[in-house]
């Protein structure tokens, strides 16, 4: 049954794909990476949270996201709910889809 809406978890989802692919288009040399690219990954990453925050009324960040390589990795998101809790996206999975644990 389709449905007309987006959770916050596909979201968030959506927008570590959209990162991915504009880091891409960076070039990243693990740790001779230049100052200006890597200033340009982190205002890509503060662009989405922001963009994330507007929509879904929640803070994402990623405070493990490290340049590994020829990539960025952004590790496990941390998102702050309206109340002021902290969960990963599991937790925010659960809450969304109803289910106890």
């Amino acid at each position: 049954m389709a449905r007309n809406y987006m959770y916050v978890y596909e979201r968030i989802y959506k927008e570590q794909n959209t990162m991915q692919a504009e880091f891409r288009k960076i070039p990243i040399k693990g740790k001779r990476t230049s100052a200006a690219d890597v200033k340009r990954v982190r205002n890509i990453i503060s662009n989405s949270s922001y963009q994330v925050a507007q929509e879904c009324q929640v803070i994402v960040s990623y405070p493990q996201m490290c340049i590994a390589g020829t990539e960025v990795v952004l590790g496990e998101p941390l998102i702050m709910l309206p109340d002021c809790r902290l969960i990963n996206i599991e937790q925010l999975k659960d809450i969304e889809l109803g289910r106890k644990k």
